[in-house]
């Protein structure tokens, strides 16, 4: 029987990964990492279209763009997992369809997911970076949504603690760990909103996008410390370094040179506005030098 407790919270709960064994009689396996990140997927973009026309964002466009990019997104993020836990698959081809048991790296869902968004917005002609910046408010709530199916996988989990709230259970082992997805989902709460706020008050285009890429990439930077899981990077001068924390680091500093760049280019053009509101233009003055000339010719 597979359970997970808080020891010394007094908590036990029976939990196991698979939520239905057998459907309509037929040996079926049905997780619960699925069932939630199903939930994650449909409650999300539920909360999208309620706000898409306050955005100016049609929800036919919306939709279209979320069934482009979700299968997109699916396999980028699994295939990104796959790529650096290869000595995991390299004799079990078909473990690396068995999305359902998890496995799905985020770094690799956002790639697929900004080329879905390209291509879609390239097609429909749409502005790009206005579509994202209203989306990707949501990403931090889908992927809090989505931890809760890391918990009942028993998996990413964190490093021996003696807190109150250490996690053990039936896969985890005797030894409480920190609850990492529990961290990571709490402040993923926070990310959204944050960016919810920046989204009702953007001043530059793709900033809010530009902010969620780096609050998301502080905030997995810092779990990894925490996180147990062996996907490393071996160094040339040896040693390793966790390949999580590198594209963290990688992202954060390139979307915070991209945000400066943003909001360079948004000043100068607000300028450049100012100055051809302020300076009158060749026609104005042609006019002003007709109305002088009228004026002489009345008096002569």
């Amino acid at each position: 029987m597979h359970y997970i407790e808080f020891p010394k919270l007094g908590i036990h709960l029976d939990i196991n990964p698979i939520a239905v064994s057998n459907l309509f009689g037929t040996q079926i396996n049905i997780h619960w990492y699925g069932i939630i990140i199903a939930s994650a997927i449909m409650i999300t973009l539920t909360l999208a279209m309620r706000q898409s026309k306050k955005f100016n964002i049609k929800e036919d466009d919306l939709v279209d763009m979320f069934l482009l990019a979700l299968p997109v997104s699916i396999i980028f993020a699994r295939l990104f997992f796959v790529v650096f836990t290869w000595e995991n698959y390299k004799n079990d081809l078909m473990g690396v369809f068995k999305i359902w048991e998890g496995g799905l790296a985020i770094y690799g869902a956002l790639i697929g997911a900004i080329l879905s968004v390209y291509f879609y917005s390239r097609k429909k002609k749409i502005d790009m970076l206005n579509l994202c910046d209203f989306a990707c408010v949501y990403l931090p709530l889908a992927q809090s949504i989505g931890r809760w199916g890391n918990f009942t996988n028993q998996e990413l989990y964190g490093t021996f603690t003696t807190l109150p709230w250490g996690m053990t259970g039936s896969i985890i082992g005797d030894n409480p760990v920190h609850p990492t997805f529990l961290y990571e989902s709490l402040l993923n709460i926070i990310v959204f909103t944050v960016l919810l706020k920046l989204r009702k008050n953007k001043k530059v285009k793709g900033s809010v996008l530009a902010i969620y890429l780096m609050l998301y990439s502080l905030v997995r930077f810092m779990m990894e410390f925490l996180r147990t899981d062996k996907f490393d990077l071996d160094l040339a001068g040896g040693g390793n370094v966790r390949y999580n924390q590198v594209f963290a680091a990688l992202v954060f500093v390139g979307a915070f040179i991209w945000l400066i760049n943003l909001t360079k280019k948004s000043q100068i053009a607000e300028l450049e506005s100012d100055n051809e509101d302020a300076e009158p233009s060749e026609y104005s003055e042609v006019i002003e030098q007709m109305k002088e000339e009228e004026q002489d010719t009345e008096q002569d």
